[in-house]
């Protein structure tokens, strides 16, 4: 695959810059696009398309999509291609079915199983018969080319998962659940021809080649040495297995499954799985299965955390993530490919070296992914089934060229795919949304070959009736200093964005990029505090935190606002008084009018913060500046250091009155009643309300003192309280007040407390 060059970044934006040209009124930063690696463009869909490793699409294989003859077969497990060109699938559903594909012809029933699950593996043997195996019952038929079905084994086992064989030997391999290898001789099958296909009657003329305590033997293969190579779940080991069934352990992987084995002149290609089981745990080992590293083999996006699923075998409705592996005849051990939000289903490999893996992305699209001689990984098909679950090499009579063979699960289909690009080669990206309805600009890409590059738009994040048609790009030119395409999106102004792009046989496209101008969006002011008075009723600062610390004065002035665009913002903020200007003193009388951002002054207002516009959403204000009394704030918020004068967008909030008040209280009246050992007294304050009223006797705690009327909510309020314990002789009674604003005053006064009656004593 020859790899395209990609321009760097600096000479990239700098064409840009002179090559955008947007209208005057639209002069504030575009908002940009780019689509140039294998994660970009894995986000959208092909047809007849490739993803390259390295981000590159090219015209790739034409595949022709075949239905199953009934809803009933919901997958296709197993394939297998006979002497004479006859294509047949084992399929799932509600009964194991054999379907027949002849040249020219689509997919017919040829004969359905005695069994209860699904067909797990086939197997072509002598005269245009095949094998065939099932799952849960350990089940072994043979079926004729005219669909006759016999009953061959019962073997000891829950499931059958692989078959192999030596066709000199005349020996069938069979792998099972749980972890057994079985050989059986031809002669052996040939015991069990007669009868009745439907009786499940005990073997025993198989022999048990090799066993371990795995649960599963999931994967089988038949090496190019004679050697059977067996994967092994729920703790993914490789075992190399002799004729005499003698076995070696090749690799223990990280994950719990090996679900599928190929091998090419002496190397060994093995998928490997991490399934969300919850039957078994990941155990420690040497390797694990990672995405590998950008710009080798591509990586796709962690999928979200899943959940417990129950314990299972089958592909569907289950997640994992799995990894390719390569195993080269010295024992090297090399990671080729993994993924992170699907697992892999089966292998396959050509005469010419290239590696087929077919995937499952729940909830997705079923992946098919080609890896090269060069280790070049390739996407090379999605289809609309979540589930790819098996491939294999098409027949020679299929035609010149790689053929490949696809089933599907979720639901069943199949595919024949051939290496001729299809004339419809193309590729949809994802769409791709605007922070708000926008112009379009211009589009580049870096391509070779024949290239078209379409757009359409709309308003609904899944494109249907409603949005526009697709258009080709308009004017489109070359750059002599970069290579690159430039050309006007010709779509009209909407909130969602598509690209299509179509590529002749020998084209190839690895880089494309846009920019759009979302129409301004108004910031919206959504919350303005002032202080820390929860109630918003007194610019209030922060409170002492013991009687000793003085309060202070400076008040800290906090919003929040919406900002769809993200742009950057201005603030100004202004004061008034709610009464009128004589009433709130000669200060506020005498300020100057306030000019607001728009043309027309204001007056009244007092600008707060300088006469530069804020840029922080806060202001730490001493509201010593202004006298005491009742004021309301506006703030005004502008988007005009993103947007040019005519396009810019204000909003303004006016709070509800709050008081500042920075007097202390007053009180009045203090005098202490000896005959009846009562304090009492009257305070006051001019603007807020009394939030607080306390007693120490002899310079102990201070003890709450009651008002008259019961409820401590006015400026104005008297009080009495009779403190406990006072003994005979002279005490120092201080009193202390505090309004809602953390003002306080404090009141001393000294009294006698006679042994007898005594007279009143009043405060200086």
């Amino acid at each position: 695959m020859r790899r395209l060059g990609k321009p760097r970044l600096i000479a990239l934006w700098g064409a840009l810059a002179a090559i955008v040209a947007l209208p005057a009124a639209m002069a504030s930063p575009a908002k940009s696009v780019r689509v140039t690696s294998y994660q970009d463009f894995a986000e959208g869909q092909l047809q007849g398309v490739v993803i390259g490793s390295r981000g590159d699409l090219r015209a790739g294989l034409s595949s022709n999509r075949m239905a199953l003859p009934s809803a009933a077969e919901d997958s296709v497990r197993a394939l297998a291609v006979t002497s004479d060109g006859q294509v047949y699938l084992g399929c799932g559903g509600e009964k194991p079915t054999i379907l027949v594909r002849r040249a020219g012809a689509g997919a017919a029933k040829l004969a359905t199983l005695p069994a209860s699950t699904w067909v797990t593996a086939l197997l072509p043997i002598a005269d245009g018969k095949l094998l065939a195996a099932t799952a849960q019952d350990g089940r072994l038929f043979r079926v004729s080319s005219d669909g006759k079905v016999e009953q061959v084994a019962q073997l000891d086992a829950e499931h059958i998962w692989g078959l192999a064989r030596d066709p000199v030997r005349a020996i069938t391999y069979v792998a099972t659940a749980p972890g057994r290898l079985w050989a059986i001789d031809d002669r052996d099958l040939a015991l069990q021809a007669s009868g009745d296909a439907t009786t499940a009657r005990p073997f025993t003329r198989a022999s048990k080649l090799f066993e371990s305590d795995a649960r599963h033997f999931l994967a089988l293969h038949r090496g190019e040495d004679g050697a059977l190579y067996v994967g092994t779940a729920d703790d993914a080991v490789l075992y190399r297995v002799d004729a005499a069934g003698k076995a070696q352990a090749i690799h223990d992987f990280a994950g719990n499954e090996v679900r599928a084995i190929a091998q090419h002149q002496g190397v060994l290609y093995v998928a490997v799985n991490d399934m969300q089981r919850g039957d078994t745990s990941s155990r420690p080992s040497p390797t694990k299965i990672v995405p590998a590293a950008a710009g080798s083999v591509p990586g796709v996006k962690p999928a979200p955390p899943a959940g417990v699923t129950p314990p299972s075998i089958s592909p569907t409705e289950k997640k994992g993530k799995g990894a390719l592996y390569r195993i080269e005849s010295n024992g090297r051990v090399e990671q080729l490919h993994a993924i992170v939000d699907g697992f892999f289903n089966a292998l396959t490999v050509d005469d010419r070296g290239h590696v087929f893996a077919a995937a499952s992305t729940p909830g997705g699209r079923g992946r098919l992914y080609w890896v090269t001689p060069e280790r070049t990984i390739v996407t090379a098909l999605e289809v609309k089934e979540a589930d790819a679950l098996t491939v294999l090499p098409a027949p020679r009579s299929a035609g010149p060229g790689r053929g490949l063979l696809v089933g599907t699960g979720n639901a069943g289909a199949f595919y024949a795919l051939h290496e001729t690009p299809p004339a419809d080669a193309h590729y949809l990206s994802k769409v791709f949304a605007a922070p708000s309805p926008s112009q379009w600009g211009r589009l580049r890409y870096l391509a070779e070959g024949r290239v078209r590059i379409e757009t359409r738009s709309g308003n609904l994040a899944k494109p249907d009736g409603s949005w526009n048609a697709w258009q080709p790009l308009a004017d489109v030119t070359g750059l002599i200093g970069t290579g690159e395409q430039v050309g006007r999106i010709a779509s009209p102004a909407a909130r969602y964005l598509q690209v299509k792009v179509s590529l002749s046989e020998h084209a190839a496209l690895s880089d494309f990029s846009f920019f759009h101008q979302p129409i301004n969006q108004r910031p919206r002011i959504t919350e303005v505090t002032i202080g820390e008075d929860g109630s918003g009723r007194v610019a209030r600062g922060v409170r002492p935190t013991s009687p000793q610390r003085p309060r202070t004065s400076i008040v800290k002035i906090r919003w929040k606002t919406e900002n769809p665009d993200e742009d950057d913002l201005n603030y100004r903020l202004f004061l008034r008084p709610v009464r009128t200007a004589a009433a709130a003193g000669p200060s506020a009388a005498s300020a100057a009018p306030a000019t607001d951002v728009g043309a027309n002054p204001d007056a009244g207002w007092l600008r707060l913060g300088g006469s530069e516009p804020l840029t922080r959403s806060e202001l730490e204000w001493n509201t010593e500046a202004v006298p005491d009394g009742l004021y309301e704030l506006r703030l005004v918020v502008s988007d005009e250091r993103s947007n040019p004068p005519e396009r810019a967008l204000t909003h303004e909030h006016i709070t509800p009155p709050f008081a500042i008040d920075n007097r202390r209280p007053e009180i009045h009246d203090l005098s202490f009643q000896a005959a009846t050992l009562v304090l009492s007294g009257r305070a006051s304050d001019a603007t807020s309300p009394l939030a607080d009223i306390s007693l120490s006797v002899d310079g102990g705690d201070p003890i709450p003192v009651a008002v008259r009327d019961g409820v401590l909510d006015d400026v104005s309020e008297e009080f009495s309280i009779r403190p406990p314990r006072l003994a005979p002789g002279p005490h120092t009674l201080l009193v202390r007040v505090s309004d809602a604003a953390d003002n306080v005053v404090v009141a001393q006064i000294v009294v006698q407390v006679p042994a007898g009656a005594a007279g009143t004593t009043k405060a200086p």
